[in-house]
């Protein structure tokens, strides 16, 4: 029998023309620390009842990042991850913070992080999620 998928989550990417490898993703620090504590993570939560995956994905990343998705180009579906949670990636026109929102309460902070910055202040349980699907994005980009 198949597990119920009840979280969504979405992490916005900027590829670095320049240098893919540089590219910078996007992360929120919650502002009770009893979510997650108070290292960097992905934006996701609950789907909602009538809400599909990508739709509940879009609205965390607008509620916790300020995500806005006229700056999304492409909307990636990259499955199930960390349990029951189906995980996107937003390739995003632009960095600038000026593009978007003003994050939700819960957020305490958003920051754009390299990979490797992730994997050295990351949540833990999120950082093999964030590479994995890192190198999933740069294998995509090098077809």
């Amino acid at each position: 029998m198949r597990e119920k998928v009840y979280r969504a989550g979405l992490i916005p990417v900027y590829i670095n023309p320049n240098n893919i490898e540089q590219s910078i993703m996007m992360f929120m620090i919650p502002s009770d620390q009893k979510y997650g504590g108070c290292s960097p993570q992905i934006a996701k939560g609950q789907i909602e009842n009538g809400e599909q995956p990508d739709e509940a994905a879009l609205r965390e990343a607008h509620e916790e990042l300020g995500l806005n998705e006229p700056n999304i180009y492409q909307l990636i579906d990259c499955g199930m991850w960390l349990g029951r949670t189906h995980m996107f990636v937003a390739l995003v026109y632009s960095a600038d913070i000026e593009k978007f929102d003003t994050p939700h309460y819960e957020t305490q902070s958003t920051m754009w992080l390299t990979i490797d910055q992730f994997k050295s202040q990351g949540r833990d349980i999120h950082i093999p999620v964030v590479e994995q699907l890192f190198n999933l994005i740069l294998s995509t980009l090098e077809k």
